[in-house]
């Protein structure tokens, strides 16, 4: 795991002398790709200074150099004001708030919650204390709540607009209206027809 105490301890591997890469990871005992990325890190926080080309470069501390400690604690005030606001944050969250890789930005989380400066929960993210997990579980189920409702209700207005609809169809159909003495007289005409037909032989 990569936290300020790692970072400090290759500030104490330069203190008054300059270093490549492989001695650095060697010193810290840290996989070289590893230690290449903290470096670039500290770099970037102006802790170190970089001289040489590429796979020869050559580190040394920065002589306006930012303390570890402190850019832990910039990035860990920048997180917990936007928890302070938004309740959740995913680790993409986190890593686009501090501006670093998603290595880093574990890193760091891991630091943090090592520290209990925030707090996770499971998958459902990072959270500025318990507290504010629960909150935000609250207002998510409610919200739950209120779209189910609204499912519910638009369901039942459509199933009254359907009924409404159907009694509307069966209101237009007029029942037909059959004269009995017509209809009796013809059914006797067409029997005469078949008697004719058959009964004539």
């Amino acid at each position: 795991m990569v936290t300020a105490n790692t970072a400090q301890a290759i500030i104490s591997f330069l203190e008054g002398k300059e270093a490549m890469l492989p001695a650095i990871s060697a010193a810290i005992h840290m996989e070289p790709r590893q230690c290449s990325n903290l470096l670039g890190v500290m770099l970037r926080a102006g802790t170190l200074t970089r001289t040489g080309y590429m796979r020869r470069y050559v580190y040394s501390l920065s002589p306006d150099r930012t303390d570890p400690t402190t850019v832990y604690q910039v990035r860990l005030s920048i997180v917990r004001e936007k928890l302070a606001t938004v309740l959740r944050l995913t680790l993409k969250d986190i890593r686009k708030l501090i501006n670093e890789s998603d290595w880093m930005a574990r890193a760091f989380l891991d630091e943090a919650l090592k520290n209990g400066d925030i707090y996770k929960h499971s998958k459902q993210g990072y959270f500025l204390n318990f507290a504010s997990y629960e909150k935000y579980i609250e207002i998510a189920t409610e919200k739950r709540l209120q779209k189910r409702r609204a499912n519910g209700a638009a369901y039942r207005e459509a199933q009254r607009a359907l009924r409404a609809g159907n009694q509307a169809v069966d209101a237009m159909i007029k029942p037909i209206e059959i004269n009995i003495v017509f209809e009796e007289c013809r059914q006797n005409w067409q029997g005469y027809q078949v008697h004719k037909i058959f009964g004539s032989r």
